[in-house]
């Protein structure tokens, strides 16, 4: 058995083998002439937004290690190409629905791993990895509240990237493609643009409660968070793909929405935790 075959049989038995999602749509795009196609996956909890060109796929995101196979299958029986042909996961963040599978996919096709840049990881030091299982905590609570099996999502927490974009640079590989910063949900956030087709895929930069567009949870930076938001206006008019809501048109009104929504301050376990208990020392003083 060769070892693409024994990981997907390891992943398989570990509980994580979904049915591949078909009833997706595929767009056949164009640019300068060269065709290429974007394929939308139902992931564990999350959308996979994939790329397909002649030359080779990009992964928009690295989706949870609990999407192996259903990448590993989509490559198999959707586009009927060798899981070689897939050559750039691109990282927006670390939690464990955007990161879980990029080591997986890079040791299994031989893809380059890509991120925005960052100076220091983002689960360091012993707080960063109690963040670490909290955050895939939390996944699992999410996929419990979707109604969703929970399955094998542990992944390491520090990445190893191959190649670490700074703002507006290009995508090696996939040129037409280009990385902005938009942190304030974590430090390292990044989206993803292809302007000649005015597509943009923003991660957890915004999702949505109650039927709303809102900011995340949580949000570490409110400042570079406006910062981020601010920057959607020069992308009016895109389609707005997100890691959690469905694809959109992006429109002034949404964003002036979501900056009117984002906090004042931070936004997270940590400070959700101390805010409460100094509400109740109050109470008990």
């Amino acid at each position: 058995m060769n070892n693409v075959s024994s990981q997907l049989k390891a992943s398989e038995g570990a509980g994580v083998l979904s049915p591949v999602n078909t009833s997706k749509k595929s767009s056949s795009l164009h640019d300068d002439g060269q065709s290429y196609r974007l394929h939308q996956i139902q992931g564990y909890i999350q959308n996979i937004f994939l790329v397909e060109y002649k030359h080779g796929c990009m992964l928009l995101d690295g989706a949870c290690k609990a999407d192996l196979s259903v990448v590993s299958k989509y490559f198999e029986q959707r586009l009927k190409r060798p899981l070689s042909d897939l050559k750039v996961v691109m990282v927006t963040h670390m939690h464990p629905d955007h990161a879980g599978c990029a080591h997986l996919l890079r040791k299994l096709s031989g893809c380059k791993v890509i991120c925005g840049y960052f100076d220091e990881h983002w689960y360091k030091g012993i707080k960063g990895a109690l963040s670490h299982l909290t955050d895939i905590a939390l996944s699992h609570w999410v996929a419990g509240r979707l109604g969703i099996k929970r399955r094998l999502i542990w992944y390491p927490r520090k990445l190893k990237p191959d190649l670490m974009l700074q703002n507006k640079e290009n995508i090696p590989g996939f040129e037409d493609w280009h990385v902005i910063s938009t942190p304030g949900h974590t430090a390292m956030d990044i989206s993803i643009v292809h302007n000649k087709t005015k597509r943009m895929y923003v991660a957890d930069l915004i999702v949505k409660v109650k039927g709303k567009l809102c900011p995340p949870f949580p949000v570490y930076f409110p400042h570079h968070y406006k910062q981020s938001l601010q920057k959607l206006y020069d992308y009016q008019g895109y389609e707005l793909m997100m890691a959690h809501v469905k694809n959109r048109e992006l429109k002034a009104g949404d964003i002036r929405t979501l900056i009117n929504k984002a906090p004042d301050r931070p936004q997270h376990n940590s400070q959700v935790i101390l805010d409460r208990a100094k509400r109740l020392a109050r109470l008990h003083k």
